[in-house]
């Protein structure tokens, strides 16, 4: 838990300085967040570690073009991370992979995944309803279907 509340840190304070370039006539930034755990993990893989938990944030750098910059960080992942992706769904349903989300290849502790992606329309979909999208991290070969997962949440900016 001390390794996820570190890197937590980290990803906030890396997150703080992003909003700092965005122009003077663009709506504040906003932050998404998802608490990743096993419990919340559907399918074959579900439960197979209580200590498998992870924290997913995205921060929304450009309006306009719908450009979102994430950080995902975890531990005690059984394997190594494979893939990260963020699902259409409600809590307990498998949905379908709607934006893939680049990982850190081998990583199971720590930082697994950061990047950026621009897609307006999810965007414009995360707006109108977050609860509807969840992030799930999968692992080889243990869980290719899912470890850890957590729906998203509207966090301000």
């Amino acid at each position: 838990m001390r390794t996820i509340a570190i890197a937590f840190s980290g990803a906030l304070l890396a997150f703080a300085g992003m909003g700092a370039t965005a122009r003077a006539d663009q709506p504040a930034p906003s932050t998404f967040v998802a608490v990743l755990s096993t419990d919340e993990e559907t399918g074959a893989c579900a439960g197979i570690s209580n200590s498998a938990r992870g924290l997913a944030v995205f921060h929304v750098t450009d309006e306009a073009t719908g450009t979102v910059s994430y950080r995902i960080v975890a531990n005690n992942l059984p394997g190594t991370t494979s893939l990260a992706h963020i699902h259409i769904g409600p809590p307990g349903v498998a949905g379908p992979a709607v934006q893939p989300l680049a990982g850190v290849a081998g990583n199971e502790q720590g930082v697994i995944a950061t990047g950026s992606f621009t897609n307006p329309l999810l965007l414009a979909a995360l707006r109108a309803n977050t609860s509807a999208y969840y992030v799930n991290v999968h692992t080889v070969p243990n869980c290719p279907n899912g470890v850890i997962r957590g729906q998203l949440g509207d966090h301000g900016p």
